[in-house]
C-alpha cells in the first residue's frame, strides 16, 4: 500500500489522501454531532461532498499532469517499449482511483448522514 502511494507521487498522493480523510473525519463530526442534537445543517452535509470530490478532482489532475509528462518524455525518444508505456499508464491510474476511493467512501458517509437527517426531520 506505501509502494502505491510513493508510485502514485508524493506530492498529489498526500493532498489526496488528506482531502479524502478530511471528508471521512467530517463524516465522523458530522455524525456525532447529529447523534447529539439530532438534525445537522446542509452545509455540514456539503462539505462532506466538496472534500470528497476535491480528493477526486485532484486525482485527475495529478493523472493528467503525470501523463503530460510521460509524453514528453515518449516523444523525446522514438523506440520506447510497448511494455513501459502500459507500465507508465497504470501508473498513472492510481492518484484518481485513490480520489475516486475516497470519495466514495465520504459519498457513503453523505448518503447515510442526508437519510438519516432527512428521517428526523419527517418524525
Amino acid at each position: 500500500m506505501i509502494d502505491l502511494f510513493f508510485q502514485g507521487g508524493t506530492l498529489f498522493m498526500t493532498v489526496i489522501v488528506l482531502t479524502g480523510l478530511g471528508a471521512i473525519i467530517w463524516s465522523l463530526l458530522t455524525l456525532i454531532k447529529f447523534l447529539k442534537l439530532g438534525f445537522v445543517t446542509k452545509r455540514h452535509l456539503d462539505a462532506i461532498l466538496f472534500l470528497g470530490s476535491i480528493s477526486f478532482f485532484l486525482g485527475l489532475l495529478g493523472q493528467g499532469i503525470g501523463l503530460s509528462n510521460a509524453l514528453n518524455s515518449i516523444q523525446d525518444v522514438p523506440s520506447v517499449s510497448p511494455a513501459a508505456v502500459v507500465g507508465g499508464l497504470k501508473v498513472s491510474m492510481i492518484p484518481p482511483l485513490t480520489g475516486a476511493i475516497l470519495f466514495s467512501v465520504a459519498g457513503i458517509f453523505w448518503f447515510i448522514l442526508h437519510y438519516m437527517n432527512a428521517r428526523k426531520q419527517e418524525a
